[in-house]
């Protein structure tokens, strides 16, 4: 079904158009120098706005079955009109696509008799040609599999997902998906595997739909190329970003006085919670990193000669602080937590709970621990804030 919607830029009744939950107010900010502009919707939504002056258009011009919606003059004649067409499906599991730098393929989950969901997360920076055929790829496996939710993105350097997907044979199709060459050129989790968050209740907030799309970047940086000296390179190598230390050797070296460690989230996270000791770096976006760790090595406030610990939600923005430390500032031991605070959440609730397998406690066949632990409280103080529709982990996820 095509919706289309007529309204006045400025207007006061204009307001966000509920059946694609697309807002309009920060596509006229793009328009006021732009008359005609090409979009997708994460939902799947794909159309063009117009924008033009309204003594040139006295009536809209709708097709057919278009569902008409416009709103009373505005006493301001020099006011533009935006005439938005919006396309979306009315089925509950169908996809759409689109093309271009932002194309979208997306659906609703399918049906599924599970009562719980896995929340998981993975990225890797490598090199992909063609993200488009990447992407039609993941969404053409994706698809098929029961529950599923969440989005991957696919860009030139890399991909990063968010999913919540039925436990039992729905997540084990999805990590055979992504793994062992199945539906990518490469094992996505041949350095790291995938970052598992809690098992929660189907009926909890997650995600809406399944999202494969394309963007210009996994993790939108903005950093200043004009500044940053790549020597020979053509860009900062992802590759080169210190060390991942896993939670149990993180959680025994924060407990060593006088360490540098570093909040690399925004200040709404870190507001909500953080580990002992933590500085934040109190930015708005994560484009404000860059220039705040500038600031923290020329004041002398971050020695670049001793080691720098780093943290994030999942790991992710860790590998583009940590090569800009090293390749930019100059910091030669540069340590980040493998997963992120969801990892180490995981590992300590695991531990705690005796069900962590490694060098600190093994499980018997009896299911009990045949090396105990030593209980420790958690460095982690407060609520990890996290970016599905939870908005926050919880005590009682599982």
């Amino acid at each position: 079904m095509t919706y289309s919607l007529l309204c006045y830029r400025g207007h006061p009744l204009v307001r966000r158009f509920q059946t694609a939950r697309f807002f309009l107010t920060a596509l006229m900010i793009a328009l006021n120098h732009v008359p005609s502009l090409a979009f997708t919707h994460p939902d799947g939504c794909s159309g063009r706005l117009i924008c033009q002056p309204s003594s040139s258009l006295s009536t809209p011009a709708l097709g057919n079955g278009d569902v008409n919606r416009y709103l009373p003059p505005h006493p301001n004649k020099r006011t533009h009109l935006l005439l938005l067409a919006l396309s979306t499906s009315d089925s509950s599991s169908g996809s759409s696509s689109a093309y271009g730098s932002s194309a979208v393929k997306s659906m609703k989950p399918l049906p599924t008799d599970s009562k719980k969901l896995q929340l998981l997360s993975f990225y890797r920076f490598v090199p992909i040609s063609h993200p488009d055929i990447i992407r039609d790829n993941i969404f053409e496996r994706l698809e098929i599999i029961e529950g599923l939710r969440g989005t991957v993105y696919v860009a030139n350097e890399g991909i990063n997902a968010q999913l919540a997907v039925p436990v039992g044979e729905p997540l084990e199709d999805l990590l055979q998906a992504f793994g062992d060459k199945k539906c990518l050129p490469f094992d996505i989790f041949e350095r790291n595997p995938p970052n598992m968050g809690d098992v929660v209740d189907y009926t909890t907030s997650t995600f809406d739909r399944l999202i494969v799309r394309t963007r210009d970047f996994i993790l939108r940086d903005g950093i200043n190329t004009e500044k940053v000296d790549y020597g020979k390179e053509s860009t900062l190598d992802w590759s080169d970003a210190g060390t991942e230390i896993d939670p149990a050797e993180w959680d025994e070296q924060l407990r060593r006085p006088n360490i540098q460690l570093l909040d690399c989230r925004n200040a709404y996270e870190s507001d909500q919670g953080s580990f002992v000791s933590a500085k934040p770096l109190n930015t708005k976006t994560f484009s404000d990193t860059w220039s705040v760790l500038e600031s923290e090595v020329n004041s002398n406030s971050l020695d670049p000669s001793e080691p720098v610990y780093i943290f994030c939600t999942g790991g992710i923005r860790c590998v583009k602080v940590g090569a800009y430390l090293r390749q930019q500032l100059g910091v030669k031991d540069v340590r980040s937590l493998r997963h992120g605070i969801i990892g180490y959440e995981t590992w300590n609730k695991n531990a705690n709970a005796g069900q962590y397998e490694g060098n600190n406690g093994d499980i018997g066949k009896d299911g009990n621990k045949t090396n105990h632990r030593e209980e420790k409280d958690s460095l982690w103080i407060g609520e990890n804030f996290l970016f599905d529709k939870r908005r926050f982990a919880k005590d009682g996820d599982s």
